[in-house]
């Protein structure tokens, strides 16, 4: 019996010592700024967020109830809502040297890590984000211009056919049996 209460308990204390956090990753251009929400559904004595990559560093120890923590790298450039349990950090005014790996950190009797949220910090967006945006004409136009293309061809084919119909029923010598003689001699 005893067994089976742990079981059924067993998931809802491992959800008390989780942290979960978003985004998972994330880029942004220089001077730009992202959120990262930190969440837990445990009791708090409070929350870190970490950079603890390349380098380690504590970006702020948020506390409901109490001033927070900034490091100085960070001072003046960070902004937060919410309450412990459910914390949003902006960072604003992104630099390169911002790019790295960013942890939330609850602490409760033990320190209970998040995922992690990568951040990366550019001075001109990817590739691909380029590509997308300026690639939309011609993924419009293309299509377009091939309709306009093949209605411009059935346009002329019918002219062609209203002209040669015209001639025939014109000529007096060109009659629908000798029409008929003149294509069954080719074939």
């Amino acid at each position: 019996m005893v067994g089976l209460l742990g079981l059924l308990l067993f998931p809802l204390l491992q959800a008390a010592g989780e942290v979960w956090q978003s985004p998972r990753k994330t880029i942004a251009l220089e001077g730009d700024s992202v959120n990262i929400t930190c969440s837990t559904p445990g009791t708090l004595h409070g929350i870190y967020l970490k950079k603890t990559w390349p380098n380690n560093s504590d970006v702020i120890y948020y506390e409901d109830g109490s001033e927070p923590t900034v490091d100085p790298q960070f001072q003046g450039r960070i902004a937060y809502s919410g309450l412990q349990s459910n914390l949003t950090i902006s960072l604003y005014h992104l630099q390169l040297a911002d790019t790295g790996g960013y942890t939330c950190v609850a602490i409760m009797d033990d320190k209970i890590f998040g995922p992690g949220t990568l951040v990366m910090v550019t001075d001109q967006l990817p590739q691909a984000a380029n590509t997308c945006q300026e690639s939309w004409p011609i993924h419009f136009a293309l299509p377009t211009a091939l309709a306009v293309g093949f209605f411009l061809i059935g346009l002329g084919l019918g002219a062609v056919c209203v002209l040669i119909r015209t001639q025939v029923s014109m000529d007096p010598q060109v009659s629908p049996v000798s029409l008929e003689a003149h294509f069954s001699q080719r074939a």
